[in-house]
């Protein structure tokens, strides 16, 4: 009582010492505010959350010129001549005259701001200044430093390491005591289940009581820890912070297959990677020095982002939209930062400027990627997974095709020292290999169309409209002017990279297409079959190119001209390839000539042939003149000029054969020797031999490496791309380039640090980093504890969370960093403490004094993830397949959802139940689409995996209550746990009722609990007897085959039982 009026009579002698009347709440505000006021914790917030929108980091909505989030603005002279904050003169503070004025105009906050101060509020920020304004950095911008421990605050309570002195002494502040430690079976249950994600099994329940040793929980900790099961526990929280899915996500929504990298993250918390090293691979794997395959697959974590594939999509628009994603991903999961927010705008709270968005988003900018993809399938930059097997094959083939080719060219060399050749070409040469000639001089009705025309009477060649026949090189030619008028060559083969072939053509370009290409002949095809095919065209700039492509944009290979071809004159240009798979077996001709070239791209490994759209199948297409077969993002489009005579070969002409193409009058001497030679050895026996047995073996490898799987991931370009500054984050408004760099606010980037994704995870797990370590040791804590010490794990920001154990979260963090970031000792040190030990049981009084139990003076009870709930129910009725990684699987779910919600998947189109054990897979490996994810899951909130999620929402409907008493998952699992509850639970109801209690819950039921479920038993079982039909019904729910041995009514009747069971709260709660 003498304290409170000790506080008392200061706040009267303070507030009467001021130049203003202080209204009376705020005097008796004042008396019950802490002895010492903390800058952080009791000042920042007030202004953050009241003053930082008009007097933030945000220049372009800042006011008066005054900035309060940092120290030398709050402190300056404002233009009144006054100062928001005089230390120790709250009398003379402008700011403190602003909050307590009654004229709206001089009052802060403005009343249009629809903020206001409470009367506490405003004596903590009087209080602050009468203490001297002490101002300080935001507590996450301060690199931790490892508090010193307290001593133990009573010797009656329970300590078992660090963790419990930190929260104790807090505890004992506060005027509250610890709880007791939980009993042993719901001990066991919920380390179990956090460290696992399943229920502890009879054996491990039996074992754990029986053992009386003081190491006992410590034993079941470490065989907990070491199990695949604790892997894939740790990988499911990860799946939601990389935002995974088996869908793209946007517009068809359709398939795509990354599981693979989700095998790499299960294996990498099993052998217990060091987070650090865990991060780096997957932000920068490709990057170390001597990637290895595994630490190019880690980065497939930055690939897991949305795709589009809407035909009017920008494509620049939306591969910002990606770079963007990975460096608010980045800032949310690792920095514990809203990035995003500085994206349109310097962020209204954190020091964190556009500038210094961009700068981040430089990191992620230098991708070889799409802004638009198709609609089902994988995207390069891609990885290509060949099993052990098939790469000792493919590893053998390489070494047999290199050798070959080694011996073709030194049989050509010795052909042509050894033997003197004709300086002419025989004149049967221009029909050797000659796929097709096609002179374009007229056209005539196809015989039995509306519409079209044949080519110079070809009916292998066709024409959609009539374009104009003008005079051409040779004869006539067609002029082409729109977008109906290409030509289709019918009787093309349809080439594979191995196959050598060669085509050529007179052209007459008419302009220049800005930003645009144009197509001569090719088969690529379009976004949906990966742009698969070959073409030869003019770029923007009319550079002659020519490409053969499996997927654009990381699996072709593709040589440009160094010179540009004039418009509006004949040219002859030609292209050749020897069926290497590679761009130096492409060369380039202009009238005849060997041009020089550029090679843009150069890694090709599987079919070119063209595809169907719907099924990827293998269909032949026409070579198309003139067009690509679409003009969506990344191909070539309309040809505006006139074309003549087309040569295509199925084999490689050698130059001198170009130039006679090229020759008007078809002379075919040559008095350089030299140049016929090639012709003569290219026509031997020994090089057609060697050139078949070489198409053979690449044929084979290609066999080989066709159907293995690829996933997407990150892939340097060798250039880097300019990275900008949008206005507000409009990719139409670029304003001014910036370098790759980390926001100002925290420690500054290391000159000796690479400036590329490697650079920038150093940067993340330096030593002055002040938030890496806390913002993943929070994260584990939520884990295990339900919420984090900072309930805002996206958000270590100005706005976010304060810590409720300020030392304990820098103690957890300095020890992780200590460790080694060593995952599993930090979970070991959390589950070993009594803090977690503690039960979940609490006093009213307690409840009352703390409801949300921020200070941890018991455990807390909460609704296990909606996978853990399905999985727990599976593991209980014996259901459940323990197969470690994989592809997803499609557990029940009502039909039709998908096509409702599909129009463009093919592959997406229905929804195909998995079949056997598939079925009844750990919930970790459900398919996740992304506009249509499992409604079961749903229910019980799991993310739609669209954005980095690192905390669920925690919901309570009746939805809930529903999915658990009538899907089929769960309706299934109850009649296979009442089959075992007969065959396992010995012979008496009661004996079969508590096996079951102790599958599901982990303990033998209460008295009253047993008999309540007898009685339901009882009930049940005169229904079913009465009522056959109605039990056989319950009893065929789902794929798994009913036990025909046991007595349906009975089966039926404990089916209802166990579907009790597994709706009882301590199934579906951690307690």
């Amino acid at each position: 009582m003498k304290r409170k009026v000790l506080f008392l009579v200061l706040g009267y002698c303070l507030l009467s010492s001021c130049s203003f009347n202080a209204p009376a709440e705020i005097t008796s505000a004042y008396q019950d505010l802490p002895e010492t006021i903390d800058f952080n914790f009791h000042v920042k917030p007030i202004l953050s959350d009241r003053c930082y929108t008009c007097h933030g980091p945000d220049a372009n909505t800042r006011k008066a010129n005054l900035r309060l989030d940092l120290q030398e603005e709050a402190f300056k002279r404002l233009t009144s001549g006054n100062h928001a904050f005089v230390a120790k003169k709250p009398g003379r503070s402008e700011s403190i005259e602003r909050i307590l004025s009654d004229d709206p105009e001089r009052l802060m906050p403005p009343p249009e701001s629809n903020l206001n101060l409470t009367a506490r509020e405003k004596a903590i920020l009087i209080k602050w200044i009468e203490q001297g304004a002490q101002w300080k950095p935001h507590w996450a911008f301060v690199k931790p430093k490892k508090p010193p421990l307290p001593e133990q605050e009573n010797p009656d309570w329970t300590v078992r390491n660090e963790i419990d002195l930190l929260v104790q002494r807090q505890l004992r502040e506060q005027g509250l005591e610890p709880s007791k430690e939980a009993s042993k079976q719901r001990l066991l249950r919920r380390v179990s289940m956090d460290l696992t994600g399943l229920p502890p099994t009879l054996e491990q329940i039996d074992a754990y009581m029986n053992d009386q040793s003081p190491d006992a929980y410590e034993k079941v900790v470490d065989e907990l820890l070491a199990t695949d099961a604790n892997a894939e526990r740790l990988a499911l929280d990860w799946m939601d912070i990389s935002r995974y899915a088996d869908s793209h996500g946007l517009h068809a929504d359709g398939w795509r297959l990354m599981w693979p990298w989700r095998d790499w993250v299960i294996n990498a918390f099993k052998q217990n990677m060091p987070y650090n090293q865990f991060i780096t691979w997957q932000l920068a794997g490709d990057l170390l020095p001597g990637a290895t395959k595994e630490q190019k697959l880690a980065t497939a974590f930055n690939r897991n982002h949305p795709m589009t594939a809407e035909g009017g999509a920008i494509e620049e628009e939306f591969r910002l939209n990606y770079v963007w994603d990975r460096t608010e991903t980045v800032g949310t999961a690792l920095l514990g930062l809203t990035v995003a927010c500085a994206r349109c705008h310097d962020h209204k709270f954190d020091p964190i400027s556009q500038k210094d968005y961009f700068q981040m988003t430089a990191f992620f900018n230098n991708v070889k990627e799409l802004g638009m993809t198709g609609d089902d399938g994988n995207y390069g930059p891609m990885l290509a997974l060949p099993d052990s097997q098939t790469e000792e094959k493919l590893n053998a083939l390489d070494k047999t095709i290199q050798q070959k080719s080694k011996q073709l060219e030194l049989t050509k060399k010795e052909l042509k020292d050894l033997n003197t050749f004709m300086n002419k070409l025989p004149g049967n040469s221009r029909k050797n290999g000659l796929v097709g000639h096609y002179p374009l001089e007229r056209l005539s009705p196809r015989p039995g169309k509306k519409k079209g025309y044949l080519v110079d009477g070809n009916p292998a060649v066709t024409i959609r409209e009539s374009p104009k026949i003008v005079e051409g090189k040779k004869g006539k030619a067609f002029e082409f002017t729109g977008e109906y008028d290409e030509v289709h060559l019918d009787n093309v083969p349809n080439f594979e990279w191995t196959d050598r072939f060669s085509a050529g053509l007179w052209l007459y370009t008419t302009k220049r297409q800005a930003g645009k290409t144009q197509t001569l002949l090719g088969t690529t095809g379009e976004k949906n079959n990966f742009w698969r095919g070959w073409d030869f065209y003019l770029d923007s700039l009319n550079h002659l190119n020519v490409r053969l492509i499996h997927s654009l944009p990381h699996n072709y290979i593709h040589v440009r001209s160094k010179d540009s071809i004039k418009t509006k004159e004949w040219r002859h240009v030609a292209f050749t390839y020897d069926g290497s798979g590679k761009a130096e077996g492409l060369t380039l001709f202009i009238d005849g000539e060997e041009i020089g070239t550029n090679i843009p791209y150069d890694k090709l490994y599987k079919s070119i042939k063209t595809i169907t759209v719907a099924t990827h199948q293998l269909t032949d297409q026409p070579v198309r003149v003139a067009k690509s077969y679409r003009n969506y993002t990344g191909e070539n489009g309309i040809f505006l000029g006139r074309i003549d005579d087309i040569h295509i070969y199925s084999r490689r002409l050698v130059p001198l054969e170009v130039r006679h193409l090229a020759k008007e009058d078809g002379n075919l001497e040559n008095p350089d020797n030299s140049w016929a030679a090639d012709y003569w050895v290219s026509q031997s026996p020994e090089v057609v031999k060697l050139e078949k047995e070489l198409k053979k073996l690449r044929g084979e490898w290609l066999s080989h490496m066709n159907p293995v799987m690829e996933v997407m991931v990150m892939e340097e370009m060798p250039t880097p791309r300019p990275t900008f500054v949008y206005n507000r984050g409009d990719y139409e408004q670029p304003m001014y380039e910036v370098d790759a760099n980390t926001p100002e606010v925290l420690p500054a980037f290391s000159k000796d640090y690479p400036k590329n994704r490697l650079g920038l995870s150093q940067w993340i797990f330096s030593e002055d980093n002040p938030l890496t370590a806390r913002v993943t040791v929070n994260r584990y804590w939520q884990m295990l504890f339900g919420n984090g010490l900072v309930e805002t794990p996206q958000d270590f920001g100005v706005q976010g969370s304060l810590p409720s154990h300020p030392e304990l979260i820098d103690w957890l963090a300095t020890s992780f960093v200590e460790s080694g970031w060593d995952v599993k000792a930090l979970l070991k040190t959390m589950v070993m403490s009594h803090t977690y030990r503690q039960t979940s049981k609490a006093s009213l009084d307690l409840r009352e004094t703390d409801p949300t139990n921020r200070y941890l003076a018991r455990s807390n009870s909460y609704r296990l993830p909606a996978e853990m709930i399905r999985d727990n129910a599976l593991a209980a009725s014996g259901l459940l397949v323990q197969h470690v990684g994989g592809k997803s699987v499609k557990p029940y779910q009502p039909g039709n959802l998908w096509i409702e919600k599909n129009s463009f998947s093919h592959k997406l189109l229905n929804y195909k139940e998995s079949e056997g054990d598939s079925l009844y897979r750990r919930g970790l490996y459900t398919f996740i689409r992304r506009t249509s994810p499992h409604p079961a899951m749903t229910a019980f909130d799991t993310p739609s995996r669209e954005v980095c999620t690192v905390k669920r929402e925690n919901t309570n409907t009746p939805l809930q209550a529903l999915v658990l008493m009538n899907d089929t998952q769960f309706v299934e699992a109850s009649r296979v746990l009442a089959e075992r509850m007969q065959k396992e639970g010995g012979t008496s109801l009661e004996d079969q009722i508590t096996y079951g209690f102790r599958l599901a819950v982990s303990r033998k039921p209460k008295k009253e609990e047993s008999e309540i479920l007898k009685e339901l038993y009882e009930r049940q079982s005169e229904r079913f007897i009465a009522f056959p039909k109605e039990a056989n019904e319950l009893l065929t729910v789902g794929k798994k085959p009913m036990d025909r041995a046991l007595n349906p009514s009975k089966t039926a009747a404990l089916t209802m039982v166990a579907n009790t069971i597994l709706n009882h709260d301590e199934t579906y709660m951690k307690r």
